[in-house]
């Protein structure tokens, strides 16, 4: 019962954090997995960008793929884990794998996700 409980009450906060971003923040989950190779900006040139081929791209207009607000199509391509090699090499990290090893509760690892999918939803310039 304890678990169910737990679950619904990370289940809200992912809900409220969703509604209540309108600054785009918070970006602290967005900068710790993110920022390195795409950029503090989301324009493909962060620090290790150089080094890494192919080079990340930017993130400032994903609309045009994943839909406005971004869709769920963006949480499983992020996540990875129904299908093999999501992102084509091993350059960009499964990130499911990552945040499911998170915590011992996966809805944890899914509220960290779904804060990233929000930051890059509000820094969207394609409108």
């Amino acid at each position: 019962m304890r678990a169910f409980f737990a679950v619904i009450v990370v289940l809200a906060l992912a809900t409220t954090a969703r509604t209540e971003q309108k600054a785009c923040e918070p970006r602290d989950e967005y900068v710790r997995y993110c920022a390195s190779c795409h950029g503090d900006r989301a324009d493909g040139n962060g620090p290790v960008a150089g080094a890494l081929n192919p080079r990340p791209p930017a993130l400032t207009s994903l609309h045009k793929k994943f839909g406005n607000p971004l869709s769920t199509d963006l949480v499983v391509f992020l996540v990875g884990t129904t299908m093999p090699r999501a992102h084509g090499t091993s350059a960009m990290p499964v990130w499911g794998r990552v945040f499911g090893k998170y915590s011992s509760d996966p809805a944890v690892g899914d509220l960290i996700l779904w804060r990233i999918v929000d930051h890059l939803d509000c820094i969207q310039t394609d409108e």
